[in-house]
């Protein structure tokens, strides 16, 4: 390779991380300079991303910049909106909305499938367990930003809309579009930078509290919940979870605090319950995602019988076969595990690991899947 093409292979990937130096710059302005500072900046990196995604062959540099398009918008439409003319608790899903309907124009042009995204149950029993660590999350959050309650009750008529509502516009969201569009597209153009580049992004736009305690803490829940889509495949758990930490960080705990009762001594014990089950998922989908990835041995044991060889002749090798010999290394190259690779192809992980190690022979619609979710022509 020429040092030409090495050039022109980096400067993409370094243009990607500028952008995310800007994009930090335009919060930082919008939250300490000067609100229309930071409206004019975050305008010129919304153009500036469309441009460069919408010129030129769209590799997965160019899809990842019209992914990242959503970074600036969600800051665009907060800032531009008439939002004072409505009540707090209605400014979610104000900005929801068209966001909602930017990130389906997204997906659609990327061609991205609902299995990539996440939008499927996965390990339901798990993703349900999940749910409850946002209770410790918002608890831990409450303690660094201290917000006024959203809400003058916690009567289940007065308490369910909201709670809705950041459910949906805030947790499912933000959950869509951070770990179910732009991890996934970040990984082939980023590699094992992808999770720690989404994660720094979802932080950096949590500036506007101006907390810098926040901030870290943001980027620490932001990878975690990159690991966990990545280990489980399914953005459900995160999203309640995430629903639920702003649940009990802008209604239940501020409430609570102000208005102290029996409520206020059962949630410690609600806290502790939640986040040990919560912990134990995670600890199980950690513990699945590393088997999925363990190398599989080569030859079967010695033990093992041998299957009897096959009557009929062998099938004739497809013209892609040595791009499937060549699997294991042309994932590594893309810097996704046997997991990702099973999401973007719908074929399970052990028959990608099985494939990979020869203890398999592909069939020829199985070998066109695994060619096109790693990029090849």
């Amino acid at each position: 390779m020429t040092t030409w093409t090495v050039r022109q292979t980096r400067r993409p990937i370094w243009l990607l991380w500028g952008y995310l130096l800007l994009i930090t710059i335009a919060e930082l302005c919008t939250s300490l300079v000067n609100p229309q500072l930071g409206l004019l900046l975050h305008a010129l990196l919304l153009v500036g991303l469309t441009f460069y995604g919408a010129t030129g062959q769209l590799d997965e540099n160019r899809k990842l910049a019209l992914a990242l398009t959503l970074a600036p918008l969600i800051r665009l439409l907060s800032l531009s909106l008439p939002l004072t003319r409505f009540p707090q608790i209605a400014w979610y899903p104000i900005v929801a909305l068209p966001l909602f309907l930017a990130a389906w124009i997204v997906i659609r042009l990327l061609g991205i499938s609902r299995q990539t995204l996440g939008l499927r149950a996965g390990n339901l029993p798990l993703q349900l367990m999940i749910i409850g660590g946002g209770l410790g999350l918002g608890a831990i959050e409450f303690a660094i930003l201290r917000p006024a309650p959203l809400v003058a009750s916690l009567a289940p008529g007065a308490l369910w809309l909201p709670a809705l509502s950041l459910i949906v516009c805030t947790g499912f969201s933000e959950e869509l579009i951070f770990r179910g569009l732009l991890q996934p597209v970040a990984t082939p153009a980023l590699g094992r930078w992808a999770l720690m580049y989404v994660a720094l992004l979802f932080a950096v736009l949590h500036i506007g509290y101006l907390s810098l305690s926040d901030v870290l803490f943001v980027f620490v829940v932001g990878l975690l919940f990159g690991y966990i889509v990545r280990w489980g495949g399914s953005i459900l758990g995160v999203s309640l979870a995430h629903g639920l930490t702003n649940i009990t960080l802008f209604l239940i705990l501020p409430y609570l605090s102000r208005n102290p009762g029996l409520l206020s001594s059962a949630m410690p014990w609600a806290i502790a319950a939640g986040s040990a089950m919560a912990i134990l998922a995670i600890s199980l989908l950690m513990w699945r995602g590393a088997a999925l990835r363990m190398p599989l041995p080569r030859t079967l044991p010695a033990f093992a019988p041998r299957p009897a060889a096959p009557a009929a002749p062998k099938p004739k090798p497809a013209a892609n076969q040595p791009l499937v010999a060549n699997l294991r290394l042309r994932r590594q190259v893309a810097g996704i595990t046997y997991v990702d690779l099973a999401q973007r192809t719908g074929l399970p992980a052990r028959l990608l690991a099985e494939i990979e190690h020869g203890l398999r022979l592909p069939q020829p619609e199985q070998i066109q899947l695994i060619v096109s979710a790693l990029g090849a022509a």
